[in-house]
């Protein structure tokens, strides 16, 4: 054990105080050396920035602890601790639900002249196809026509919108959408390109907003540096702008993009007033308490909502599922409230995390931290929550991971969450060996060369390794 000490500490640089890290007794050190050592240091990355944690699911202690005690930022591997809590606070069963609400009946006609309430609940997954059955909910309900405002109730959340541009200067990117109790179809447009019929169309389709084309179409090969290379967009609030040539080799291809240049009640009305066939004003408020149900629609199941969320990372989901946590408890969501939340399930649990900060639950944030060994033991502890496990994407097969080890005997021997910031590459998850234990695995790596080609290396050589025990 004091060679094994010493080996950590001068090629991972421990120090002292750190924790002991053990590779167990069948596990062959000559290969562990071989695989992280040289690596490591061609990731450019200095050894006390990387983290390694390994341990089989029904034992208690790891085979690998390298630096587990650091707290490092995780990026998007912390979904894996919003999911957990929203498991065991909202439970499996769990929908979130969006109403129509009206104080009045519509008149004969079917004309509806109170105000429209739209009340949210902070569903992850409000996508078009929902508003569409909402709406149909409304017309069933007796309402043909509505001569009144609709009032957007996101009372559910407490404000917690930031400039879009605040995280990287990049407002338009669809993961700088902001969290909303009634947020809709994650405030987005999709612009699809389509050189069969030489058009540019917008999904979802905007009510007066037009999609302003001025692409050349070229019969080519598509540019070595990707096909938006030589199409611009500008998005504002009242139109969009396609212009550049699109070769037709490129094929079809959609481009997705925050509508930040319009307010979240300017995309709701654009909205409803494509699906209600007239412009509806828009405005903020709660309903009333004597407002009755004329329409609603339920998300999916939370496991398939976060099957979804971490099978491809989904930050937007994330930090609404995040708020939906004390939103659940206290009536009101917050990423105060929601911390304490996450806090009291690890408690509950007897996972007694140091150094945790979930910042905004998604990952999309630089404060966020935690240690490799706290996330090792969550792992474990929900090895056998199947929801858990399921929305976890598999290694070489779905999701995220759905190319990584292609060429390797692990494909379908893993469900790994991903994450990655401009400075942090991580992964986390589970691996099942070639002796038929499964292991809980967590990595970090946080420096300025994170993102390298050798440091994705370092990380499929660790789960190659943890594979081949």
């Amino acid at each position: 054990m004091r060679q094994l000490w010493m080996f950590a500490s001068l090629t991972f640089g421990l120090t002292a105080a750190a924790q002991e890290p053990s590779f167990g007794v069948k596990s062959d050190l000559i290969s562990a050396q071989k695989i992280f050592v040289p690596t490591a240091y061609k990731t450019g990355v200095a050894p006390f920035q990387m983290s390694f944690y390994a341990q089989p699911i029904n034992q208690t202690k790891p085979i690998l602890s390298l630096n587990a005690q650091r707290s490092q930022n995780p990026a998007s591997v912390i979904k894996l601790i919003t999911s957990y809590a929203a498991l065991n606070t909202l439970g499996a069963d769990y929908q979130w639900r969006t109403q129509l609400l009206t104080t009045e009946q519509p008149d004969v006609q079917g004309t509806l002249h109170a105000p429209l309430y739209l009340k949210g609940s902070g569903d992850p997954q409000l996508v078009i196809e929902k508003i569409e059955q909402l709406v149909a909910g409304l017309v069933k309900s007796g309402v043909r026509n509505v001569q009144s405002p609709i009032i957007v109730d996101r009372s559910i959340f407490k404000d917690e919108r930031q400039d879009a541009a605040s995280f990287d200067g990049e407002p338009s990117m669809p993961y700088n959408a902001q969290p909303d109790a009634a947020l809709m179809n994650y405030r987005a447009i999709s612009f699809n390109f389509d050189p069969a019929t030489r058009s540019v169309s917008a999904i979802p389709n905007l009510h007066e907003y037009p999609v302003i084309t001025a692409v050349q179409w070229i019969d080519g090969a598509c540019p070595n540096t990707g096909w938006k290379s030589t199409v611009r967009l500008n998005v504002s609030a009242q139109s969009a702008m396609v212009s550049g040539r699109y070769y037709s080799d490129c094929g079809s291809n959609q481009w997705h993009v925050h509508a930040y240049q319009m307010t979240a009640n300017d995309y709701v009305q654009r909205v409803f007033g494509t699906l209600m066939k007239r412009r509806q004003s828009v405005s903020e408020g709660v309903t009333p308490k004597n407002a009755l149900p004329v329409a609603e629609v339920y998300s999916n199941p939370l496991p398939l909502v976060l099957k979804d969320m971490n099978g491809f990372s989904n930050n937007v989901m994330a930090r609404q599922i995040y708020l939906s946590l004390s939103a659940k408890q206290n009536g009101i969501g917050s990423l105060t409230d929601s911390a304490a939340a996450v806090r009291d399930v690890l408690r509950q649990k007897g996972l007694l995390f140091q150094g945790l900060n979930m910042g905004n639950g998604s990952g999309l944030s630089r404060q966020t931290r935690v240690r490799a060994v706290d996330l090792g033991q969550l792992l474990v502890n929900a090895a056998n929550d199947e929801p858990f496990v399921n929305s976890l994407p598999i290694l070489g097969v779905s999701g995220t991971v759905k190319n990584r080890l292609l060429d390797s005997d692990m494909v379908g021997r893993g469900r790994i969450k991903t994450g990655t910031l401009d400075t942090v590459r991580a992964i986390a998850g589970y691996i099942d060996g070639k002796s038929g234990q499964r292991y809980a695995i967590v990595s970090i790596i946080e420096g300025p060369n994170a993102q390298t080609v050798a440091a994705k290396k370092l990380h499929d050589e660790f789960m190659i390794w943890v594979g081949n025990q």
